[in-house]
């Protein structure tokens, strides 16, 4: 035992400790950097600026104007009936704000425990955006750990495809804040699913759904196919 601390002394770290100095350093400034970025604001804005600032994260909401969101009843019923509809983002974001209820983003309180039923994740209402041929969902995250709460801002663009019997939403990009969770390919689907499944839908809508025969995008419209 003497001898090697003379020869540490002398020669220093030997190379399988510098490497996992090395793996350990690099590990805790990737966790740092993600922990800041997750709580980094996102940029909400009308339209992406034409020289974006480097290292911001743009969202760009989804419409919900009231004109264009009129026959949304409707088509509702005749969706719940069997029928194929066509729907534009407006009408989405009518119908989310029916159908899901507004998470209580509170400050969390210094000590205290993150409700029971809760989780670490608390979801609020999601924005739609259809654009580009995908998918936009955006929504507020209140994030509670073991009491310290903080709310951050969720954005993920995917699309609607099959998987197994029934089609569901895949996403392909999602940002946790400005931290760009897709980097981590085996985080994205199960944090978009664990997410996404918070959000309680009707029965009744759930039972429309896995009657859906085929999805896609048309311009600024989501064609819900049922024959």
């Amino acid at each position: 035992m003497a001898d090697k601390k003379i020869e540490k002394a002398l020669y220093g770290p030997s190379t399988t400790e510098v490497a996992l100095g090395a793996v350990l350093g690099l590990g805790a400034g990737l966790l740092a950097a993600c922990v800041f970025l997750v709580f980094k604001p996102v940029a909400q804005v009308r339209e992406v600026p034409k020289e974006p600032v480097r290292g911001t994260v743009y969202y760009v909401p989804g419409g919900d104007s009231n004109a264009k969101s009129r026959q949304w009843t409707a088509k509702q019923k005749q969706f719940l009936a069997g029928q194929t509809v066509e729907v534009v983002e407006d009408e989405l974001n009518a119908w989310a704000v029916g159908a899901f209820a507004a998470a209580a983003l509170e400050p969390g309180k210094p000590g205290a425990a993150p409700a029971a039923d809760g989780g670490i994740f608390q979801p609020g209402k999601p924005n739609f955006k259809i654009a580009d041929g995908k998918i936009r969902i955006g929504f507020p995250c209140f994030i509670n750990w073991y009491g310290l709460g903080r709310e951050v801002f969720v954005i993920t663009t995917g699309s609607i495809t099959r998987t197994g019997d029934r089609f569901g939403y895949v996403p392909e990009t999602i940002y946790l804040g400005s931290c760009p969770m897709h980097l981590l390919p085996a985080v994205t689907g199960p944090l978009v699913s664990h997410l996404l499944g918070k959000q309680k839908l009707p029965d009744e809508l759930k039972s429309a759904w896995a009657k859906v025969d085929d999805v896609t995008i048309e311009g600024n419209k989501l064609k819900l196919v049922i024959q």
